[in-house]
């Protein structure tokens, strides 16, 4: 008959799974996912300790030392940044568009592909903000919501009203430090580089 596993051991498999833990929440903490299912989140845990362990076995430190401890955390940390980096950059997935291996990338929405490709580095383009009672609204989106399942929210700033004034378009600024739209107002939305100030270049 097979003796219990007891307490004492419980721990240890429980201390022995932990990094994979911490790279899980690390990498969560800098990087928007979709919500996974219990045993989804255990299983990249377990892979993740993995990596963890094998990256440990190359400092040449016993486990039973009193620094193992610390530098098995320090290297689930740096992994759960660089997979989060990794992951919120797409590297992995575009390496196998490369390869023509898929058409996916690694983020759950177009929207997010758009918003972290374009403007993950502090730049990118102006957008004109279609609303759904006609308005128009130009600016330069600072934040942008992660999800999209309640629609797509922005902030804009260097913002201002679109409007026909006879046969010119006219523009009326929003003063800083600019403008909340609610993605339940947003019809569709159009990507321009102005030539100068504000939007009058484009239609």
């Amino acid at each position: 008959m097979e003796s219990i596993p007891s307490s004492f051991d419980s721990f240890r498999i429980f201390f022995l799974l932990l990094p994979g833990f911490v790279s899980l929440l690390v990498e969560r903490a800098i990087l928007f996912q979709p919500k996974e299912t219990a045993l989804f989140s255990t299983i990249k845990a377990l892979v993740y300790s993995f990596l963890n362990y094998t990256i440990f076995s190359f400092t040449g430190l016993v486990v039973t030392s009193r620094w193992a401890a610390i530098t098995i955390f320090l290297i689930a940390i740096i992994t759960g940044l660089l997979i989060g980096y990794c992951k919120s950059k797409d590297w992995h997935m575009e390496l196998a568009r490369k390869f023509g291996l898929t058409r996916r990338t690694a983020r759950p929405s177009v929207w997010l592909d758009i918003f972290q490709d374009k403007y993950s580095e502090g730049t990118g383009p102006y957008v004109i903000v279609f609303l759904e009672d006609g308005r128009r609204i130009y600016g330069w989106p600072e934040y942008y919501a992660n999800e999209y399942s309640n629609g797509p929210i922005l902030f804009l700033t260097r913002a201002g009203w679109l409007y026909n004034g006879g046969s010119q378009e006219k523009e009326i600024e929003i003063p800083d430090p600019g403008i909340l739209i609610c993605g339940s107002q947003i019809v569709h939305i159009q990507f321009y580089s102005p030539t100068a100030k504000g939007a009058q270049n484009a239609k």
